[in-house]
């Protein structure tokens, strides 16, 4: 009888690999460019790493090879890899700094194979390049624009992106909105006091009162005094010019309103007073009338009936 080999149990066998995968020789190439892996090995597996330095001429599909050999064992396997260039997009403003009306150009452009899309730019056909004019205006100030390219790679899209930030000079403003030109505050009340000016660069900011001088404090929470009401004229100060705006601050006193309501209670009291009496007069008068009317035709009645 022939005896017949037994087969090691699992467990074993994983032991075996694990000691004989480090004497596993692991190539790795590029096409027809052999690279040096790193190789990392784990109890029944192994890791190999390389790093590859590719050309321009290189763009497109490459096929990476990677071979295992082991005794007189070779094991390989083979995978596409697409080399490609995709830098990030440029985008240039003609000035990143200008006064208030000025034209700025404003242009996205990107690597080619890729197309664009520019923030702030019309929309139409996709292309490797957009631009726009901009007259600069306040409200452009610390604008960012958004230059965004992608390019399709293997079936995916990819995207990468450039900002830029405009800065526009323009000089001081105070409207309404920001700065309201009539408050009306109870006395000994927590207020605010807000009054901002725009402006780039940022403008210097007071509000004296007009008799006196006295300042008014803006941006601080304080306790309304009677002594803050008046007109004040606020100031906003750059070295692109001067704006003004007068500010009237009315304190509503306690005591005042009291003799106020009294006042007003008094009056309504009296012309309570005067209407009734009217009323009662114009009454009397009229039951009077009626009466002496009534007595009038009484008497000619009975001379109707006297006979001759």
């Amino acid at each position: 009888m022939i005896p017949i080999a037994t087969r090691p149990p699992l467990p074993a066998l994983l032991a075996l690999l694990g000691a004989l995968l480090p004497e596993a020789q692991v190539l790795l190439a590029l096409e027809d460019q052999r690279l040096e892996p790193t190789v990392e090995y784990s109890k029944d597996s192994l890791w190999a790493t390389a790093w590859v330095k590719v050309t321009p001429e290189e763009k497109g599909i490459q096929h990476l090879t990677c071979a295992v050999i082991l005794g007189n064992q070779t094991q390989w396997t083979q995978e596409k890899v697409t080399i490609y260039s995709f830098p990030a997009p440029n985008l240039t403003l003609s000035e990143s700094e200008v006064p208030e009306g000025t034209m700025v150009s404003v242009e996205c452009k990107a690597h080619a194979g890729a197309v664009v899309t520019l923030s702030g730019a019309s929309a139409g056909t996709p292309a490797p390049s957009a631009q726009f004019m901009l007259n600069a205006s306040a409200e452009d100030n610390e604008r960012t624009f958004l230059c965004s390219a992608a390019l399709e790679v293997a079936g995916k899209v990819l995207h990468k992106n450039k900002t830029q930030t405009l800065l526009v000079l323009y000089g001081p403003r105070l409207d309404e909105r920001d700065c309201p030109g009539n408050w009306t505050w109870e006395e000994d009340s927590q207020q605010t006091l807000k009054c901002q000016a725009w402006g780039n660069p940022v403008p210097k900011l007071d509000c004296h009162r007009k008799v006196d001088g006295a300042l008014l404090p803006i941006g601080d929470l304080r306790r309304v005094m009677r002594n803050m009401s008046g007109t004040y004229i606020c100031k906003a100060t750059s070295r692109l010019g001067v704006v003004k705006r007068e500010v009237v601050v009315n304190v509503i006193h306690l005591q005042n309103n009291i003799v106020t309501t009294v006042i007003i209670l008094v009056a309504v009291l009296v012309i309570s007073s005067i209407v009734g009496i009217a009323a009662y007069l114009y009454n009397r008068q009229r039951k009077i009338r009626e009466y002496k009317l009534q007595k009038a035709q009484a008497a000619a009645a009975m001379k109707l009936n006297t006979p001759p």
